[in-house]
């Protein structure tokens, strides 16, 4: 049967709290919407969901109209004078993701065949669990109940309780959380809680079954150093002090949300990205529960921000506590950057295909919007422009991190983030074409080359080589903020010996390749064999 039409005035209204129950056995959810209207006021309020929606009730009753239309549930009828209005429905979840993503509801074999069972939404998606303002900037609370096989181990955000076999509870009712990483539910019928960490900077406990690779391959000290690192520069663990880290049959490395992260089952057999990958994608989970969801998006084209502050300082660490890794981090981020093929901040019409998108800026979105101008602004500035930008809980951009470097550096960084993190097509990423000569003194000259003869703020390291091991000389050169020219010089006093190569960028701090057509670039450094 068709619901009636519905019709009236749209009613201003904001979600303050979703309280999800989910069936793990059958797909079976209900939510309840939890809106600020203004009280008495008749209207209408409208959600994205699925059409199989059903049962939606206005503040407990039948609503006095609502219908689908456009992957849209609008129900209307009049606001309490007193209390809150609730919005109630009913849905069963198919076991189905979203194409080349995990996020929906799915159920995946371990390597033993017991399954992992996963409810993970995300960006602008949540509306497949039930009406829900999928605005990524959108902070609320949120309780789940859930219902559970006897024995299944089940995690969901917030505090957790277990009421008895078959049913557990969570309620995030502290700091607010967005929705693209709140919806989440996991369970595994094996899983083994192991408490990891237990300091005052937070306890972190492992749920993995019996022969995990994970457990053997977490450096529980080097967790509890890295938090004890991050509570100091930007306070205590926004969702309380226990964080439950899971294993599971994931596509994606890890995926954050409040007070629970998941982790790939295999982590320690994948190779060819960090130096540890376990640990380095445990460390960059544990910064999202600051950076990207306390604070969170202003918009879906303000991912890159997320991912960078993420890495950055999970690399961060790495360069003071962790020896090598951090190198070996630099050239991973470098060699993605090579071939990125999107800006930070594509202004291609059409837009390019968000999953393309987002997959594109692991390398960029680190180097471009942080190291760079680490090496411009000084690594104390840059992490006080991000203790600022992640004070507070709230909604962030892009623009709202650019304007916090500026804050503490007192430096303008418009120009830099105008040829860096804007554009069109392909980026044109510069090229460095050294030039020297030795007379009295060693005279360098560095050219940026690109196609389009943009020319980039930025500072070029240079490793200058003589033929003995020992002749060799590290200098950098500064275009600054606002360069003139696409060239650069240097004098270089003290070198003694015949300069035979200069290898550009050799510690893979600097997005730079060689664009079709100009002079060959010698391979980096770290990239022989």
């Amino acid at each position: 049967m068709e619901p009636p039409d519905a019709g009236g005035a749209p009613l201003a209204s904001r979600v303050e709290r979703y309280d999800f129950a989910f069936d793990l056995t059958t797909g079976e959810a209900s939510s309840r919407l939890w809106l600020d209207v203004e009280a008495g006021a008749r209207g209408c309020v409208s959600f994205p969901a699925r059409a199989e929606v059903m049962d939606a009730r206005w503040g407990g009753v039948p609503p006095e109209s609502f219908r689908m239309a456009d992957g849209r549930l609008e129900v209307c009828g009049v606001a309490p004078v007193e209390g809150p209005l609730w919005l109630d429905s009913r849905l069963r979840v198919p076991e189905a993701t979203v194409p080349y993503t995990q996020v929906g509801f799915s159920r995946r074999l371990d390597a033993q065949g017991r399954p992992f069972t996963y409810l993970l939404g995300w960006l602008e998606s949540c509306d497949l669990f039930g009406p829900c303002d999928t605005a990524p900037g959108r902070l609320a609370h949120f309780t789940f109940d859930i219902t559970h096989a006897s024995g299944e181990v089940v995690l969901c955000p917030g505090s957790l309780s277990r009421r008895d076999e078959t049913h557990t509870r969570c309620e995030l009712l502290g700091t607010r959380a967005p929705t693209y990483s709140a919806f989440m539910v996991a369970s595994h019928p094996a899983w083994e809680r192991t408490r990891l960490v237990d300091t005052n900077a937070g306890r972190v406990d492992l749920y993995e079954p019996p022969g995990g690779l994970l457990g053997p391959a977490i450096d529980a000290g080097a967790v509890a150093e890295f938090l004890e690192w991050m509570t100091a520069r930007f306070g205590p663990l926004p969702y309380g002090p226990e964080l439950r880290v899971a294993s599971g049959r994931t596509d994606w490395l890890g995926m954050e949300h409040p007070a629970n992260i998941v982790l790939r089952d295999d982590l320690p057999g994948i190779g060819g990205v960090y130096a540890n990958v376990t640990l380095h994608t445990l460390m960059h989970e544990v910064v999202h529960q600051w950076a990207g969801d306390r604070t969170t998006l202003a918009s879906a084209e303000d991912y890159p921000w997320k991912e960078a502050v993420a890495e950055y300082l999970t690399y961060v660490f790495e360069d003071e506590h962790r020896g090598d890794d951090a190198a070996v981090t630099l050239a991973y981020w470098d060699r993605l950057a090579r071939t990125a093929s999107y800006h930070l901040r594509p202004r291609d019409t059409p837009a390019p295909p968000f999953l393309s998108f987002i997959n594109d800026i692991y390398g960029t979105g680190p180097m471009i919007l942080l190291v760079q101008l680490e090496s411009l602004l000084g690594r104390p500035q840059v992490l006080a422009g991000l203790q600022t930008f992640l004070a507070e809980p709230g909604v962030r951009s892009i623009e709202d991190l650019r304007r916090a470097l500026e804050a503490t550096s007192g430096k303008s960084l418009q120009r830099y983030f105008d040829t860096w993190v804007d554009g069109e097509g392909e980026p044109d990423w510069p090229y460095f074409q050294v030039e020297w000569s030795q007379e009295d003194a060693l005279t360098l000259t560095v050219t940026q080359r690109t196609v389009t003869g943009k020319v980039y703020p930025c500072e070029v390291e240079l490793d200058l080589q003589g033929d003995a091991p020992e002749a060799r000389r590290r200098v950098t050169v500064s275009y600054g903020l606002e360069p003139e020219s696409a060239t650069a010089r240097l004098t270089v006093t003290g070198v003694d010996w015949a300069v035979r190569q200069v290898a550009v960028d050799p510690r893979n701090r600097l997005v730079n390749r060689r664009s079709l057509g100009q002079v060959r670039e010698p391979a980096p450094q770290a990239w022989r064999l």
